[in-house]
């Protein structure tokens, strides 16, 4: 005896978020993106997004984008051009870069580079590998003191007015490793390196120091 079923529907390659599911729940948009890890699929989002409409909004997509970069996950979105002054390009170009035929994104995807600037824990300490075109090559050595903090940074977008955290997001920022926004927002920007790339992509070894 056979059994008849009715075709399973094809596993999408790309799934589609809109900004005002983003907006309306961010946390779960960062879900949806982990997610997305191993499953070969992308994400797309449908909308242009545009730097300095919304501080609140500025933060949750720099996460968003550092979050597919850390599960490598294809990001299919496109960007209003230009960069506020608030944003430099440098503190983005290692996030993945959206498409088109502006100035900025095609300065973006040149300097673009897997595993650029990211962080990694060892026991009892953060390390943190920034290798971006435009500026010095950075390995910064958080301390134990310092991991609570860190943690802490990593894990948010509206850092402490004070204490430990706020003392460390300024340091941060400083070097671009955390980029400010508006109304107290602040994001790290280095993503975490705690998976190997998928065959074929490929991050690129540090290039010794001056």
């Amino acid at each position: 005896m056979r059994t008849l079923s009715a075709p399973h529907p094809a596993w999408p390659e790309t799934v589609e978020l809109g900004f005002g599911r983003i907006d309306a729940d961010p946390g779960g948009a960062l879900r949806l993106v982990a997610g997305l890890a191993g499953r070969a699929q992308g994400l797309r989002l449908p909308e242009p997004f545009a730097f300095g409409d919304s501080a609140h909004r500025d933060a949750t997509m720099v996460r968003l984008l550092a979050a597919a970069a850390a599960a490598f996950v294809p990001m299919d979105w496109t960007l209003r051009e230009p960069l506020p002054d608030t944003v430099p390009a440098r503190a983005l170009c290692h996030l993945p870069p959206p498409r088109g035929d502006g100035e900025t994104g095609r300065r973006w995807r040149e300097t673009h580079g897997v595993g650029s600037c990211t962080y990694r824990y060892g026991p009892g300490f953060v390390l943190i590998h920034d290798s971006r075109p435009g500026g010095p090559i950075n390995r910064v050595h958080v301390e134990a003191g310092w991991v609570g903090a860190f943690r802490t940074l990593a894990g948010t977008d509206r850092p402490p007015s004070g204490g430990t955290a706020a003392d460390l997001v300024d340091q941060l920022a400083a070097h671009q490793l955390a980029l400010r926004f508006d109304d107290g927002y602040a994001v790290v920007l280095p993503y975490h390196a705690d998976r190997r790339p998928p065959p074929g992509r490929v991050i690129p070894p540090a290039k010794p120091g001056p």
